[in-house]
This record gives structure tokens, sequence and C-alpha cells, in this order.
């Protein structure tokens, strides 16, 4: 049994996890990943999201992202991101504020380029917890500001978009002990998403992401929803660690639109769990909209 035990001790030394919060409504904010994505929607548009995961679970992971973007000018977006993660034992809070700047090739057909400035604020106190071992390394309290930069590029038609960007181009340490090697790891990702419309009323919207952080497998969503009259959305999406997500959005009116997403975990350990998430995105958006979402909305009233 000592083996064993000795065994399970070493097992934290070898963990790599999760780091960025993933969000199923992750088109509502975009920015979160993508600087790039700053200006796109207009101008003063804030979304605030909460998503509850593994609700059933006491300490369950729980996350709260705000951003707010704004187009100024004619070719220059700036924005503001914050997010609050908690797991556990260990708060992290990311702030940046985002820079983007645009290339009009036609009314409908834009080029973004982004990059992204900021930190992330982390804090991890696993001393109460217990341990098989007389001494562990990891039970000590972390706390760091790692400054970073990012960096992005998004482009959209009246039809499609694709994005391509990586939020952290530093990978920072969060403590200098060399037995505990955690660390702020460099993330990619890339996405697209497209329209076709069925009808003057319906519209189908493919999206596609994909997430590789270093040292971490490779995360891909695939989505579709239906679109109604651009005043509703609804669909699920595919998660390749076996989540399946049904998520829809109500477009109030031209200012105020509500989301929705229920995840749930199948052919997984954990599905026996029964272990599910909830989120809620509302964005709110002030000023003129996007030559794009300007023509969408003219198009429906049609």
């Amino acid at each position: 049994m000592k083996k064993y035990l000795f065994l399970l001790s070493l097992i934290p030394y070898w963990l790599i996890a999760q780091q960025d919060a993933y969000l199923s409504n992750y088109q509502y904010q975009m920015s979160l990943i993508n600087p790039a994505y700053v200006g796109s929607e207009g101008q003063h548009s804030f979304v605030f999201t909460s998503r509850n995961q593994w609700a059933k679970i006491e300490d369950s992971p729980k996350t709260i992202a705000f951003t707010y973007s704004t187009e100024r000018g004619e070719n220059v977006g700036l924005g503001l991101s914050v997010v609050s993660d908690q797991i556990f034992v260990e708060k992290q809070t990311q702030v940046n504020i985002d820079f983007s700047y645009k290339l009009t090739f036609s009314d409908t057909s834009l080029l973004y380029f982004g990059i992204k400035a900021g930190g992330n604020s982390y804090r991890s106190d696993p001393e109460g917890l217990n341990s098989y071992t007389a001494f562990d390394p990891l039970k000590k309290a972390l706390s760091r500001f790692n400054p970073n930069i990012g960096i992005g590029t998004y482009f959209k038609s009246e039809t499609f978009w694709i994005s391509a960007s990586m939020p952290r181009l530093f990978e920072s340490k969060r403590d200098d002990d060399v037995f505990v090697m955690a660390r702020d790891r460099t993330h990619l990702y890339l996405g697209a998403g497209a329209s076709f419309p069925v009808n003057e009323k319906l519209e189908l919207l493919p999206t596609l992401i994909y997430r590789k952080g270093k040292g971490i497998d490779a995360v891909s969503d695939i989505g579709i929803k239906a679109a109604y009259m651009n005043k509703f959305e609804g669909g699920f999406a595919y998660r390749t660690n076996s989540i399946w997500s049904i998520q829809a959005s109500f477009h109030v009116n031209n200012s105020l639109s509500i989301g929705y997403a229920y995840d749930t975990y199948l052919e997984n350990q954990l599905s026996g769990l029964n272990l599910k998430a909830h989120e809620l995105v509302v964005r709110f958006k002030l000023g003129d909209a996007s030559p794009a979402e300007q023509q969408e909305v003219e198009r429906v009233d049609e």
C-alpha cells in the first residue's frame, strides 16, 4: 500500500490541465481570445457572461467574463476584457486592453489586425488540503501577476468569418520554486464560421474553433445554429472531449441580446457523475452597428 501511495503522491508533478476558461458562447466575446475582434461590432458593445461548471459539485469551476469594445474613427477599434476564473483553491483574474486596426476591401469584407496587452493575477492556497506525504511541495500558497501580450487577425464578410490568434505570446512562471512548475502557457486559437440562407427568414450558421495549448491536448468545438429573422438562434455544439452543448439566444431588440448554453458530458467517465454546466450571456450595444450587421438588418426588414 505504501508503494501505491508513493506513486499517487507523484502524480501532481506531471499534471497539465486546462488554463483558459472555455466559454460555449465564445462568439459573443471573441475579443477574449482575439484582440482583432474589437471594433468589428460597431460602437459600444458590452457583454457579460456567467458560467457555472459542474453545477452540483461544491467549489466547482465558476467563470465571470466582461468585455467592452468600440469602433473609434474609421479604422481603429478599442476594447477592455476582464475574466475572473475560480477553480477549487485556485483563483485567477485576467485583465487586458485590446487594440485593432481595420482594412476595408468592400462594405462587407473587412480584415482586422489586433494586439492585446495586460496580464493574469493568479492566486492559489492549497495549504488546507489533506496530503499523503510529510513534505508536499505543492502545498504552498502562490500569488503572482504575470504581464503578457497577444496578437490576432480576424476577417469577416457577408457570408463567413475567419479568426486566428494567440492571446498570450509568452510563457510565464506562476512560481519560482523548482518543484512547482506552474506556468501561464501559450495558446493558439483558430476559428471559422459561415452563413447559409435557407429562405428569406431562416439561415444556418455552422462554426468551428480549434484550441491548442502548449503541453495540452488540442480541443475543437464544432457547432451549428439556425437563425430565424435575426431574432432567435438555436442549435448545438460538440467539443472533442465528449461534451455536448445546447445553445439558444434571443435578440430582444437591436441593442439587447440574451444567450444561454447547457453543457453535458457524454461517453466519458465524468458522465456517470451527472455533471452539467450552465452559461448565461447578456450583450448590450449602443451606437451604430457595423456595416455588415446593418446590411443584414435591412435585408431581414425587406
